[in-house]
C-alpha cells in the first residue's frame, strides 16, 4: 500500500512538471509570433508649416581684405651712391621727409657752374638790350644774347633738378612696409629703394555675388569688424562698386573705412556687414524642411494628405528660415517633422501645423 502511494506521488511530479514544461513552450512559441507580428500603418504623422510672405530687413554678410589708402615704390630717378638711408621698416615719416640721400658732389658742382653762367647772360642780356635802344649794337647780336640767356637759364633749370633728384623724400605721410637699399649701394634710375603706405584711412575690398550687387548703392553705411580686435568697430561708405563680375560671377566693392589710430593693418581679413541694405518682402520656409542637394533642394507639400515632393530655388538665408523664390505658393503646407518615412505619394496624417 505504501509503495503504491508511492508512486502515485512521483508520477504526479512528473506529471506536474510536464505541465509546466509544455505551458513555458506555448508561453515562449506566442511571444515570438507577437514579436514577429509587423504593424502596418497606413498614414504617417508629420509637423508642418505654412509658408508665408514677411518683411525682411536684409543685412548684408562678407569677408574682405584691409588695403592701404595709398601705397607707393618709391624708386631713384637718377645713378648715384647712397649716402644716406634715413627710414626703417616700419617707421611712420611725414609728407615731405627726407628718405634717402645719394652722392650729390658732382650735382652740386654743376649747379654752381650753371647759376654762374645763368647770372651772366642774364646781365649780358639786360646790357644788349639797353645798347638795343641806344641803336648801339644790330638786333641779330640782341637776339644772340637773349638765346644765351635762354639756354643758360634751361641749364640752371636742369643742374637744379638733378640736385634735388639725390634726396628722395615721401610725397605723402605714411609707414614704410619695406626697405630695399642699404649705404653704400650704387643705384641707377628706376632702383626700387622703399615702399610707402598710407593706412590712416584704408579701402576694404570684398566680392559680392551677383544676386547681391543690386541691393548695394554707393554711400552706403558698412560696419567692418576683424577677430583680431574683438571689442573693435569700424564704420565707412561704398566708396566703388564695379561694374565686370570675375569668373565666380561676383564683383569687387570698396569700402573706404576711417583708420585713425591704424589698428587696421594692410592685408587683414575681416567681416563687412552692410546693416538693413534693403526691406524686402520674402516667403519663408523652416531650414529643417529641406532635403536633397544644396543645387537640387526640395521639401515635401501637403496635398489632400498626401506628400508630395516639391522642388524649390532658394533666396537668402534668415536665422532658422531661408526664403524661396521659386517652387512654392503661399499657404503651401510644408512638411518639417517626419521626413523620414516619406517618399512622393505617401499618405500622411498631419499631428501639428504653425
Amino acid at each position: 500500500m505504501k509503495g503504491t502511494k508511492k508512486k502515485i506521488t512521483i508520477f504526479a511530479i512528473i506529471l506536474l512538471a510536464l505541465l509546466s514544461i509544455g505551458l513555458l513552450f506555448n508561453n515562449r512559441n506566442k511571444n515570438i509570433a507577437k514579436s514577429k507580428k509587423i504593424t502596418i500603418l497606413t498614414t504617417f504623422p508629420v509637423y508642418v508649416h505654412k509658408a508665408s510672405f514677411e518683411d525682411m530687413d536684409i543685412n548684408l554678410e562678407y569677408n574682405g581684405t584691409v588695403l592701404p589708402n595709398s601705397e607707393l615704390n618709391i624708386a631713384s630717378e637718377t645713378n648715384g651712391k647712397v649716402v644716406g638711408v634715413f627710414a626703417s621698416l616700419g617707421n611712420f615719416v611725414k609728407k615731405g621727409t627726407i628718405l634717402v640721400k645719394l652722392d650729390d658732389r658732382i650735382r652740386l658742382a654743376n649747379l654752381q657752374t650753371a647759376k654762374s653762367n645763368y647770372e651772366k647772360t642774364k646781365k649780358d642780356l639786360e646790357r644788349y638790350e639797353k645798347l638795343f635802344k641806344e641803336n648801339s649794337i644790330s638786333e641779330t647780336q640782341l637776339e644772340m644774347a637773349r638765346f644765351q640767356f635762354t639756354n643758360a637759364e634751361a641749364q640752371y633749370a636742369i643742374a637744379t633738378k638733378q640736385l634735388e633728384e639725390t634726396k628722395i623724400s615721401a610725397p605723402f605721410s605714411g609707414f614704410v612696409s619695406a626697405k630695399m637699399v642699404e649705404v653704400g649701394q650704387v643705384v641707377s634710375p628706376g632702383t626700387p629703394l622703399l615702399t610707402l603706405i598710407d593706412i590712416g584711412t584704408v579701402k576694404i575690398r570684398f566680392q559680392v555675388p551677383e544676386k547681391d550687387i543690386f541691393k548695394i548703392k554707393i554711400g552706403d553705411v558698412v560696419e567692418v569688424s576683424t577677430d583680431l580686435l574683438p571689442n573693435q568697430k569700424f564704420y565707412g561708405k561704398v566708396h566703388n562698386i564695379g561694374f565686370k563680375a570675375d569668373e565666380a560671377k561676383t564683383y569687387p566693392v570698396e569700402v573706404d573705412v576711417k583708420n585713425p589710430k591704424n589698428l587696421l593693418k594692410a592685408g587683414m581679413f575681416v567681416q563687412v556687414r552692410i546693416p538693413s541694405a534693403m526691406r524686402v518682402k520674402a516667403l519663408l520656409i523652416p531650414r529643417v524642411a529641406l532635403f536633397g542637394s544644396k543645387l537640387d533642394p526640395k521639401v515635401y507639400v501637403v496635398e489632400n494628405n498626401i506628400a508630395k515632393i516639391r522642388p524649390i530655388t532658394l533666396g537668402g538665408e534668415f536665422g532658422d528660415k531661408i526664403e524661396v523664390i521659386k517652387g512654392l505658393k503661399e499657404g503651401e503646407l510644408i512638411i518639417t517633422e517626419g521626413l523620414i518615412n516619406l517618399k512622393d505619394g505617401t499618405p500622411v496624417n498631419i499631428v501639428e501645423q504653425k
